[in-house]
């Protein structure tokens, strides 16, 4: 996390106090205009901290500070007022919109600054979002393949069941949708369909992180081994956004250090209830030798699977595109 995301967010909390302080004074000067008994009440109240300095009983001035609020309270009630309609709101109750508790950061600040590094994050990547009517079904028609136990498939039929899970799996998007493995040769629609998904989880603001597996795990071995710390790490970004995507799995350089901490994000997500979409190009049996019984077990005691098959679609609209050229 840069100090750009930080700033932005210490940035975006202090509006929040300050818009709070300006409703609150709004809120005042409303109520002291329509209901002049409260103008004066407010005024006593004032008071307070001139009259202890002056020298009179503390314990007093509570009471009839707490009998004055109380009558405020009704006269707002009686004026068809919420009772705490002259009490400071803040966007944040626990931190009052400061961004801290004590000596430390404060969840909706930590939040802040989560969602500022996600959105560059994403930027850095050039993210290409993609929508389910872009996604063609006509690339699949004609075409059978086997599956991964030897079936014959009518691809047509099978990606048109799972464009539509996708795109209700989008519709119903929330923090406890289950994870999801995508497997399939290159270009036969994983990507696609991953990214129409990020599209419309988006619009409904939730926070993703969407890159290949390879990029972000080179990301935080770097972090990691660095002197130079962060708030807030790519890793913990990992761990903890609404919706995780990951491309590529399998394309990743392989070290102690990477499949330690794949098995940390896919093990502590499953355990948060944090939803993950995983894509890889391996088969079934690929996955089984590339990775240890901890994560290969998860991956297929936990997720979803959904398996694509068809023919490299890119490479079809190439070849259109191409054929075009000489029309």
């Amino acid at each position: 996390m840069n100090q750009n995301a930080f700033q932005e967010a210490l940035n975006i909390v202090s509006q929040r106090r300050i818009r709070a302080k300006a409703e609150n004074e709004r809120r005042y000067q409303e109520i002291n205009q329509k209901i002049p008994e409260i103008a004066e009440v407010n005024y006593q109240l004032a008071q307070t901290a001139s009259r202890i300095l002056m020298g009179e009983d503390i314990e007093i001035l509570k009471r009839q500070n707490l009998q004055a609020q109380r009558y405020s309270a009704q006269l707002l009630t009686n004026h068809g007022y919420p009772a705490d309609y002259l009490e400071m709101h803040y966007t944040c109750e626990k931190c009052q919109d400061t961004g801290f508790l004590e000596n430390r950061y404060c969840d909706c600040l930590e939040k802040l600054i989560s969602s500022a590094s996600i959105e560059k994050m994403n930027q850095e990547t050039h993210l290409q979002l993609r929508t389910f009517e872009q996604f063609s079904l006509e690339y699949y028609k004609g075409i059978f393949k086997k599956n991964a136990k030897g079936e014959e498939i009518d691809c047509y039929l099978k990606m048109k069941k799972a464009l539509e899970f996708c795109k209700q799996y989008a519709i119903n998007f929330n923090t406890n949708s289950s994870n999801l493995l995508f497997f399939g040769k290159v270009g036969v629609g994983k990507t696609h369909l991953s990214l129409s998904i990020v599209t419309e989880v988006l619009k409904k603001g939730y926070a993703v992180i969407y890159d290949s597996i390879g990029n972000l795990l080179s990301q935080i071995e770097q972090e990691h081994f660095t002197t130079e710390k962060t708030e807030v790490s790519t890793l913990q970004m990992v761990i903890n956004t609404d919706l995780l995507v990951l491309d590529d799995l399998g394309t990743e350089f392989q070290t102690a250090f990477t499949k330690s901490t794949l098995y940390n994000i896919i093990n502590t997500r499953i355990n948060k209830h944090l939803p993950t979409i995983i894509s890889t190009n391996l088969s079934r049996a690929l996955l089984d030798s590339q990775y240890d019984e901890r994560i290969f077990s998860r991956l297929y005691a936990v997720y979803e699977i959904w398996e694509f098959l068809g023919e490299d679609v890119r490479r079809m609209k190439m070849q259109e595109k191409r054929s075009s050229q000489y029309l």
